[in-house]
């Protein structure tokens, strides 16, 4: 019998790590799988969707301007449910942090849907950093039912939060098949026309919502400073979408020679550009695991990381909302050539497995309890 696997996801990192997931379900005779994007981003979650080429079921476009964290988890847990109750689906899988991941969670623990968590057990042991990301991951991994942690340190987390060890499988973080699916497909985007043949990319980016306030404009000032230290350079900085972000980074650092503010760029683009980078600046959590499996420096623009082995294997340094730790760091990594003194090798998001190791779990949990 056919399972009906209903895959939740609404903003693009989700998107990126649950296409190798999503694709392996399509290609399995064991499963029905069904797609439901709520669109907390829309333009940036449209594009992973196009180049994954991920068949959608449907679309809740949740997302409005300025929308506050109140809207958006009415919104979505009302219209996730409806959806729910239409297509009654076997298993729910959900992932990371997001209000999508939380509120797709709940509402199926509501109608006792089973919950399957992707890249389960990250912890910041800070409620309000990432906010509200820590909170909506420690909920998610108690309802869930299958709690898929993508490194040991991750399955500790779980065991402490008192999930039991039958709930928790190490399986990889799925992110290491998204970049080995993407990279055969690469080609240099246009924005690579705009960079002077002898110089040197850094990528640059910054959204989190607990670096509103002051974050931004810090991460700005840092950026006007190092290129005016670094004419040699070029810093490539995709502003997020979000009004709030714009409006602070284009205030601040526009009109520099060596900077390109652009929009968020395409996936296969932005991996390119990645891939060919010398160093990264970034408050994201997604990139510091590209930015390991690349093998590309990166200072990591936040207080605290729910992903430590990034830093442990040496490619990422936190250096928080310190403008001068910031740029002494970076004037640093410059003047050894961005060469990284790195650990064993051995990626700790695993060996790009990880879909088919979800797909075994899931028939496995489905078989033993239906």
């Amino acid at each position: 019998m056919r399972r009906n696997i209903l895959s939740i996801f609404g903003t693009r990192p989700e998107a990126i790590k649950m296409a190798p997931i999503v694709k392996a379900l399509e290609t399995d005779p064991r499963f029905d799988s069904h797609v439901l994007l709520t669109g907390q981003h829309m333009q940036m979650l449209d594009d992973v969707v196009h180049v994954f080429e991920i068949a959608v079921w449907r679309d809740l476009s949740v997302m409005k301007q300025r929308q506050t964290l109140p809207y958006l988890t009415a919104a979505l847990v009302t219209q996730i449910s409806d959806a729910l109750a239409e297509l009654q689906p076997d298993m729910v899988l959900v992932h990371g942090d997001t209000t999508t991941t939380f509120m797709g969670a709940l509402a199926a623990t509501y109608v006792k849907i089973p919950v399957g968590h992707v890249e389960a057990g990250l912890r910041s042991h800070q409620k309000l950093s990432p906010f509200p990301e820590e909170v909506n991951r420690m909920l998610t991994d108690q309802i869930s039912d299958l709690c898929f942690a993508p490194t040991d340190e991750a399955r500790k987390n779980l065991l402490q939060s008192g999930i039991d060890t039958s709930r928790i499988d190490v399986v990889g973080n799925s992110i290491v098949d998204a970049v080995r699916m993407a990279l055969p497909h690469l080609r240099a985007p246009d924005i690579m026309s705009r960079v002077r043949r002898d110089s040197p990319i850094v990528i640059m980016t910054a959204h989190r919502r607990e670096n509103w306030d002051t974050g931004i404009a810090i991460f700005s000032d840092a950026l006007v400073k190092l290129s005016r230290l670094h004419p040699e350079l070029t810093f490539v900085f995709p502003v997020h979408l979000n009004p709030v972000v714009r409006e602070t980074v284009f205030g601040i650092a526009s009109d520099l020679p060596n900077v390109m503010l652009t929009d968020p760029l395409p996936y296969f683009d932005f991996l390119y550009v990645l891939e060919h980078c010398a160093a990264v600046l970034s408050d994201s959590g997604g990139i510091q695991e590209e930015s390991v499996t690349l093998h590309k420096p990166m200072l990591l623009l936040r207080e605290v990381t729910e992903r430590p082995e990034a830093v442990a294997s040496g490619w990422v340094k936190l250096v928080g909302q310190d403008k001068d730790l910031i740029v002494s760091s970076f004037e640093q990594l410059a003047a050894s050539g961005f060469a990284i003194q790195a650990a064993d090798g051995v990626n700790p998001y695993g060996d790009g497995t990880t879909a088919a190791q979800i797909i075994t779990c899931i028939d496995d949990y489905l078989n033993a309890t239906h």
